[in-house]
């Protein structure tokens, strides 16, 4: 029985690994994006005097 709870232990570390690494994936990706996105429009936006 100790070997299922290592076992079971090993697949859970590798699934939160996993999805930790896709969500900052994709965290990373969306941030990227939008600063792209948003820097032509308000960034370098002149302010009116």
């Amino acid at each position: 029985m100790a070997s299922g709870y290592a076992i079971l232990s090993i697949w859970l570390i590798g699934l939160f690994s996993i999805t930790g690494t896709l969500i900052a994936l994709v965290a990373a990706f969306i941030n990227r994006d939008s600063w792209s996105y948003d820097e032509p429009y308000v960034w370098q936006r002149k302010m009116k005097e």
